[in-house]
This record gives structure tokens, sequence and C-alpha cells, in this order.
């Protein structure tokens, strides 16, 4: 009868672990798609500052261009 008893207990101790498992699994993937987001965000927001930069850097010289006038 103990046997018994503690076996069902060791049966559910695995399955809870097991659940805990595949949450944890589930997590580590989920976290794993946000970082290829943020990093993904982060290039296309570092090619967005690159072409706002370049693009004042010509109205600057264009600017100066034609206050030498």
């Amino acid at each position: 009868m103990l046997a018994a008893g503690a076996d069902r207990d060791v049966a559910e101790v695995r399955a809870e672990l097991r659940a805990h498992t595949g949450t944890l699994n589930a997590l580590r993937e989920d976290q794993l798609d946000l970082r290829e987001g943020v990093r993904n965000l982060r290039d296309e927001m570092q090619r967005g500052f690159d072409t706002v930069n370049s693009s004042l850097g010509q109205i600057i010289s264009l600017l100066d261009r034609g206050s030498d006038e």
C-alpha cells in the first residue's frame, strides 16, 4: 500500500517536472524570438539614423553653398 502511494507521488512529481520543463522551454523560445526582434529593430533604426545623417549632411552642404553667394 505504501509503495503504491509512493509510486503515485513520484509519478505526480515527474509529471509536474515535465510540465515545468515544457514551460521553461517555451519561455526560452519566446525570449530568443524577442531578442531577434529587438536586434532587427535596432538594425532598422541604425539604417534610418544613417539615412537621416546623410540627408542632413547634404542639407548643410547646400545651405553652406547658398550662404557663400
